[in-house]
């Protein structure tokens, strides 16, 4: 009994997990019993926030973007991340970094976001399939990763070579803002919840849409909750056997099974037509980075697809940079800042490029082949499997993909569960089982909550949430790079 009354005393005392179970218990209310005005209301604050700041997220973007690719390049960069060796492969290093940070969005708009703007193309141009890709890419491309990966270095060298006693130290910049430290953490631990609840939602809205495909039946909102359930339990579990254990295995098992149903894809090609459609597209999209990043010139975007895109990208990705930035840090150790960047933001973007570049190129080649006039996969939920039924072995690839999805949501709820606890558990790199087991909990009943909302409007209801918190975590974020850039980088340049 008095173990019992000790758990209940620490729960009631921890800022961390109080703030995630009031905020986990409003969103699951309000979904339960209120689902229509929580979208509703969600979007109405939203509306506000795209039209008084959508300019403001297109130079956070392309600022970050600059900032990190310039550090690449500089002596401050040749400094290791702690004393200790590695404690990765290469191979498992980039895995764990990559479904973390995207695994089961890549799933998600493979062939729809391509074949979406070849149908409404962002801009004019002469050939819209190569616009498609080079608009793809520059969503999923440098700005996304180096939002993580900046972030991630900021609080890795803290730790590593600034000193800091904790994870959740290492969010401060000197001895005297405590306080802040507290609220910043607070925050990250709410945006940390909204973001991996998105993912959750919407994976597991695809995954019900991948079953759906396959047995060729309709599946219900009670299948989206147990599904939502059944990863959450999974990932709670996965997540207490540490990051060396199921977390890595799960990662090395996503990449893994992503490129053989790459290859599978680019077995259905022609090479001259991956090759003519993706370099012009990658030539563009770095030669036009700051145009498009800035929505200026030859690539002004409406105000419509900056909303409906372009921002909610930037703002999806904001609210991931706390967990995946923050986990990121966490498995670099004995890392060189250089190999730490490149590793964060070069390779990660040249794989998602390629992946786009053979899942966009075959299906326009479906598209164009069939003289197809509306776009067959339009559905963020069942695209993926929309596209393997045009294709040989159609059972085999989508059951796959269906597993797939499964693990890449696991990793992500899994990597923030043990994120979220080392903040709730003062900071140490291997928090305890009892935070992970209440982080699952909470995270797994936000995301039935907002399930709640149907299937339809989930995306819609998330995007709007995630974009409002964004805004303040940006400012947070700005504020932690100026105060790097002055205390960190230019001093050891200076030294240099």
């Amino acid at each position: 009994m008095s173990l019992f009354k000790q758990k209940i005393s620490f729960i009631k005392s921890n800022p961390y997990i109080i703030s995630g179970v009031v905020f986990s218990l409003l969103i699951l209310c309000f979904g339960l019993y209120d689902a229509e005005n929580l979208a509703l209301g969600l979007q109405t604050i939203n509306a506000s926030v795209l039209s008084l700041f959508s300019s403001y997220y297109l130079w956070v973007g392309f600022g970050i973007a600059i900032i990190a690719i310039i550090l690449i390049f500089l002596p401050f960069a040749k400094q290791r991340l702690g004393t200790q060796r590695a404690e990765y492969s290469y191979f498992s290093w980039i895995a764990l970094l990559y479904s973390t940070g995207m695994g089961s969005g890549l799933l998600l708009r493979a062939v729809q976001e391509p074949s979406y703007y070849l149908f409404n193309p962002p801009v004019k141009a002469v050939d819209n399939v190569q616009l498609s890709l080079q608009y793809t890419f520059f969503h999923w491309g440098l700005t996304p990763w180096c939002f993580y990966s900046l972030f991630g270095l900021i609080i890795a060298y803290n730790y590593y070579i600034g000193g800091a006693k904790s994870f959740r130290s290492a969010l401060n910049f000197s001895d005297k803002d405590g306080y802040f430290q507290k609220i910043v953490g607070l925050f990250i631990v709410l945006i940390t919840i909204v973001g991996v609840v998105a993912s959750l939602g919407l994976g597991a809205g695809q995954f019900i849409g991948g079953v759906s495909s396959y047995f060729g039946i309709a599946i219900g909102k009670d299948i989206l909750w147990l599904t939502i359930f059944g990863v959450g339990l999974v990932a709670t579990l996965s997540a207490l056997t540490g990051i060396h254990k199921v977390i890595k295995y799960l990662a090395d098992f996503d990449i893994v099974i992503s490129i053989l149903l790459m290859l599978f894809v680019f077995t259905q090609l022609q090479i001259s037509q991956l090759i003519s459609n993706s370099l012009p597209a990658l030539k563009n999209y770095l030669v036009h980075f700051a145009e498009m990043s800035l929505s200026i010139g030859d690539f002004q975007l409406s105000a419509e697809f900056l909303s409906n895109w372009t921002v909610f990208y930037w703002a999806f990705w904001l609210a991931w940079v706390p967990f995946t930035g923050i986990f990121i840090a966490r498995i670099s150790k004995g890392r060189t800042i250089r190999e730490f960047l490149v590793a964060t933001i070069i390779v990660p973007t040249v794989a998602t490029m390629v992946w786009f570049s053979v899942f966009g190129t075959k299906a326009f080649d479906i598209i164009q082949s069939k003289s197809i006039s509306e776009n067959p996969f339009n559905s963020i939920f069942t695209s993926l499997f929309d596209f393997f039924e045009y294709l040989p072995f159609s059972e085999v690839t989508i059951l796959l993909s269906s597993i797939l999805i499964l693990t890449a949501i696991i990793n992500s709820v899994d990597s923030a569960i043990f994120v979220v606890s080392i903040f709730s558990d003062k900071g140490i790199e291997n928090p305890s089982k009892i935070h992970k087991v209440i982080w699952g909990i909470i995270i797994t009943a936000t995301a039935l909550g907002l399930a709640s909302v149907g299937t339809d409007s989930l995306l819609n209801a998330v995007s709007s949430l995630l974009i409002i918190m964004a805004l303040p975590f940006s400012l947070i974020y700005i504020l932690y790079v100026i105060l790097f850039i002055k205390n960190k980088v230019l001093k050891k340049e200076n030294k240099c």
